[in-house]
């Protein structure tokens, strides 16, 4: 009488195939974790350059050169570093934006999060 179920073999290769299943899925998932975190890096980079913008021109701010402060936004530690270039009108300058994120353990920034570029006007 020939017994039903299952060889040894069969459960080696179906575990074989499961286990390769398994790390595919999670690799991607991984790599979904890893983007998403980058996107609200960015997003949150975006957030702290316009308030940069949007305080230079409150202020009045018109920028001489290159300028470069840290600060603590958005529950990051950031390097902002604006830089700004004449136009050919006098009353109005290109600003230059790069949000970095700054590492108080080195004291050093890391790679750039995000740049914006946007034209202040002298009133």
């Amino acid at each position: 009488m020939k017994s039903k179920g299952f060889t040894l073999l069969e459960v080696m290769v179906a575990l074989a195939i499961f286990a390769t299943a398994a790390m595919a899925l999670t690799k991607v998932a991984m790599q979904y974790t890893q983007a998403t975190a980058q996107a609200i890096l960015r997003t949150k980079a975006q957030f702290v350059a316009q308030n940069e913008i949007a305080e230079m021109q409150i202020k009045g701010e018109w920028l001489d050169g290159i300028q470069s402060e840290q600060l603590s936004q958005q529950g990051e530690h950031w390097q902002i570093e604006k830089s700004a270039q004449s136009t050919i009108s006098p009353n109005v300058q290109r600003v230059e934006i790069q949000v970095r994120l700054f590492n108080t353990e080195t004291g050093k920034a890391e790679a750039g999060v995000t740049h914006l570029v946007f034209f202040n006007n002298r009133t």
